[in-house]
């Protein structure tokens, strides 16, 4: 695909935080730009300074024709859950003028190739049941229900 091939997938840098927040923004429909900006830095950091010493946390985004179109993050989980090692998408996000373009596909290829490379098992993400689309796209990816039920209680 032509939009593909002009695609550049690189690391997440300082300069994308403003592009990140946006997109999800424009995909949720909420705003929560401290949230990005804390979890964000917090990775730049760990890379900088070499904190993440076993490499646990990969942030990439989608760059095309000087435009950061998408990005994914994920990270490796140690006993989550009583689970032993487990590669986890905490983060997807494409920005809807490059929907269904395979932007979301390619970034999610590059984090379970890392993941393969890492010798991980499994891989987990946690989707809304009213988010179809995300579902359909998990899904098209080989994603099954996994073995766990969310629980929450309202205060």
């Amino acid at each position: 695909m032509e939009s593909e091939a002009k695609l550049l997938l690189r690391p997440l840098c300082e300069a994308d935080i403003p592009s990140i927040i946006a997109i999800d923004e424009q995909t949720s429909g909420r705003s929560k730009p401290e949230y990005w900006r804390s979890k964000l830095t917090r990775y730049l950091l760990q890379n900088r300074f070499n904190l993440d010493t076993d490499n646990s946390v990969l942030a990439r985004v989608a760059e095309k024709d000087g435009e950061v179109v998408g990005f994914v993050i994920g990270e490796i989980r140690r006993w989550e859950f009583g689970q032993p090692f487990c590669g986890w998408i905490t983060a997807l996000g494409t920005n809807p003028n490059y929907q269904r373009l395979g932007i979301g596909r390619r970034l999610l290829a590059e984090l379970l190739d890392y993941y393969r490379d890492k010798e991980l098992r499994e891989i987990r993400t946690i989707v809304e049941w009213s988010d179809g689309d995300l579902l359909k796209f998990f899904h098209s990816m080989g994603f099954v229900r996994g073995p766990f039920v969310e629980l929450q209680k309202s205060l």
